[in-house]
């Protein structure tokens, strides 16, 4: 024990070694920390993190399949057109690299929801209107402003590998996730990453895979037959021993089984333990954490103790309240201002997604129709009751909460013909 209170006490230099010894003993002393940059957001949260890349493709994924709909402004209202050139610009948006919209869309969804900031530029080619579309690589845009914060004459500088190129605002569609806390006007520009916002919880699924792999590697048989006797061993006897132990326990090969050995014998346990096995079970609440950062609910990832038919009902439905209809319509209005407004400098065409076909959507509109058709079918019974039209007046405005003024009229037309 003099060792370890040398240790807990300050007095053991902390060689390289004896922090491999210390991390084996202990584990590390410090909680991993997550990269704040953009790349690492990308690469630590996105790439590197199961439970984040599925709620994000489940999102952009659902978003992608919503059509998206050009309309004008004429004196009806806002009309259908089915034939325009922005119709054209999405047919084919990038021919150079072969782009579809459905390309265009999800990597808009991907930057903005993983970096909180996406970059669209427009090429006019040899007209005055945007011919293509490119979207550039969220890490790859440093946002220059002055110190102005209301004329902040924002620049945005593009470096990727050797080339560089600046944007001024007009030549960049910037939609970002809003974020309140900034102490530089550039700061204020940039949105703010909902990976940002669960780092530790991704961190900590980062490091539950990392546990488990180690888990499985490195705890391959579940128990070992072994000498009792009190002879030590000699230096080079341990290593030996250390070294028949790893090549013979370890790795997956090994799992579940049980070594032994030629001696005066006797049975050590190896399994996982409690507190290991604890680990492996963390993953639901992480999930279910992304999954509120995201605003979905964690039944639509096989989350087994939040997994009904109601349940899976609400939680389609508020995919889309919660996750894709406040994002879509900020990218939508986004659009119409850099598309739309570039195509239609009069602002009378604009850009959105069209939600009326969603079935998640429409059960609360068949439900309503429902309502409405049980209670006109009441009220036309009230009508053609034998009762004076006084009486009928106050069954109406008591039994089906009609104003005074409605149930006046409908009492003094005609009754409905049965």
């Amino acid at each position: 024990m003099g060792w370890l209170n040398n240790l807990f006490g300050g007095k053991v230099l902390l060689t390289e070694n004896n922090r491999d010894i210390i991390y084996k003993l202990f584990g590390s002393l410090n909680a991993n920390q997550m990269g704040t940059s953009d790349r690492a957001l990308l690469e630590e949260g996105y790439e590197s993190n199961v439970d984040v890349y599925a709620v994000i493709k489940k999102i952009v994924d659902t978003y992608k399949a919503v059509p998206v709909i050009v309309e004008k402004r004429t004196s009806k209202g806002w009309e259908l057109l089915e034939d325009s050139s922005i119709h054209d610009l999405m047919a084919n948006p990038n021919v150079g690299k072969g782009y579809t919209w459905d390309d265009i869309e999800e990597m808009i969804m991907i930057y903005l929801l993983c970096n909180g900031n996406s970059y669209m530029i427009g090429e006019n080619g040899f007209s005055s209107m945007i011919q293509e579309v490119d979207i550039l690589p969220a890490p790859s845009i440093e946002i220059v402003s002055g110190n102005d914060f209301f004329m902040p004459n924002a620049r945005y500088d593009f470096t990727l590998n050797t080339q560089t190129r600046s944007y001024s605002q007009d030549e960049i569609e910037h939609i970002r996730l809003f974020n309140p806390s900034y102490s530089t006007v550039s700061e204020s520009l940039k949105g703010l990453s909902p990976i940002a916002i669960a780092s530790r919880v991704v961190q900590v699924g980062n490091d539950r895979w990392d546990a488990d792999a180690n888990l499985l590697q490195n705890r391959g048989a579940i128990g070992l037959i072994t000498d009792k006797s009190n002879r030590p061993m000699t230096g080079e006897e341990a290593a030996k021993v250390q070294s028949s132990f790893d090549s013979q326990t370890t790795g997956t090969r090994n799992f579940g089984k049980v070594k032994v050995t030629n001696k005066d014998l006797s049975y050590i346990q190896m399994a996982m333990s409690s507190t290991d096995l604890q680990i492996l079970e963390k993953g639901v609440v992480n999930l279910r954490a992304i999954c509120n950062v995201f605003g979905l609910d964690s039944s639509l990832f096989n989350d087994p103790a939040n997994k009904t038919f109601n349940n899976r009902q609400e939680a389609e439905k508020a995919l889309y309240t919660n996750a894709i209809m406040p994002i879509a319509n900020k990218i939508s209005q986004k659009h119409t201002q850099f598309l739309c407004k570039n195509h239609y400098p009069d602002g009378s065409v604009r850009m959105r997604k069209d939600f009326d076909e969603v079935e998640a959507l429409q059960r609360d509109k068949k439900m309503e129709a429902e309502k409405d058709k049980i209670v006109m079918d009441g009220i036309n019974v009230v009508l053609t009751m034998p009762i004076s039209a006084d009486a009928k007046r106050i069954l109406l405005i008591e039994q089906y909460e009609l104003s005074e003024e409605l149930a006046a009229v409908m009492t003094t037309t005609p009754p409905p013909a049965i």
